[in-house]
């Protein structure tokens, strides 16, 4: 569907109710997106994946568009795993009431969405790169209807679920990986060389990170977050051998960067 609302800007006017090729060359999509998102007035819907046509360009032009006074439109950012801007979320998303990223796995496209009126849409087709700038209500709807579908079961991104440093990290994908495993808590502390009560705090404060009301849930998000691999491995996550000695608390990860 998103290659074929972006195949029918070819040969078509632009207008009210129309949809219209734009050129791929990079300044041009930047213009183009610039032009729409200036017509914002209730809210910005984004789509960005990782290996999508000209994401750059309009990831570039929502990060400009919200440092110049766009963040008090609402603004809902949909990106894969592999697009997730960690920098992008602490330093747009952190306390601001109108903007939300949230990640799902989603079709090769670039888009931005305005108003359920008007988008701009970039996407790889069998023909190449194809880019048109939609007002066509038909399309519109179509396209926020799968935008819509999507969001509803993506992901919600956090500010705080990035844990840090790569030692945190090293703390957290095994316990990450033990909770999606099923792995027994006696079993996990064991490996971790600490108690089960420790482990058992280590647990729930990834849960309340992660957003997530169960264990299962905390691993299934991580792994949508590109916290842990999406296809779990083999066996049982490496033992402390294989790790520095665990951090005293996880409450130490929130502060520090």
């Amino acid at each position: 569907m998103a290659e074929s609302a972006a195949d029918q800007g070819a040969g078509r006017p632009r207008g009210n109710s129309w949809v219209a090729a734009v050129e791929t060359d990079e300044e041009e999509i930047r213009t183009a997106a610039e032009e729409l998102i200036r017509e914002a007035g209730g809210n910005v819907d984004v789509v960005l994946a990782a290996e999508a046509a000209h994401v750059g360009a309009l990831h570039s032009v929502l990060s400009e568009w919200l440092r110049s006074g766009g963040e008090d439109v609402r603004t809902r950012v949909l990106c894969a795993q592999n697009s997730l801007d960690w920098n992008f979320v602490r330093r747009h998303a952190r306390d601001r009431r109108h903007l939300e990223v949230r990640v799902a796995r989603i079709p090769l496209l670039a888009a931005f969405i305005v108003d359920g009126r008007a988008a701009l849409v970039c996407a790889d087709s069998a023909v190449g790169r194809r880019a048109s700038a939609i007002r066509d209500p038909g399309v519109i709807e179509t396209l926020q209807t799968l935008f819509d579908g999507i969001w509803r079961n993506a992901v919600v991104v956090n500010e705080r679920v990035d844990f840090g440093d790569h030692p945190r990290m090293e703390m957290v994908r095994p316990i990450l990986e033990w909770l999606r495993l099923g792995v027994t808590d006696e079993v996990a502390a064991r490996e971790l060389s600490v108690s089960v009560r420790t482990y058992r705090r280590y647990v729930a404060e990834i849960m309340a990170l992660l957003g997530a009301s169960s264990r299962f849930q905390a691993g299934v998000r991580a792994a949508e977050l590109g916290l842990l691999p999406v296809t779990p491995p083999r066996g049982r996550p490496a033992g402390p051998a294989a790790r520095p000695p665990a951090p005293p608390a996880l409450n130490r990860w929130r502060g520090g960067r």
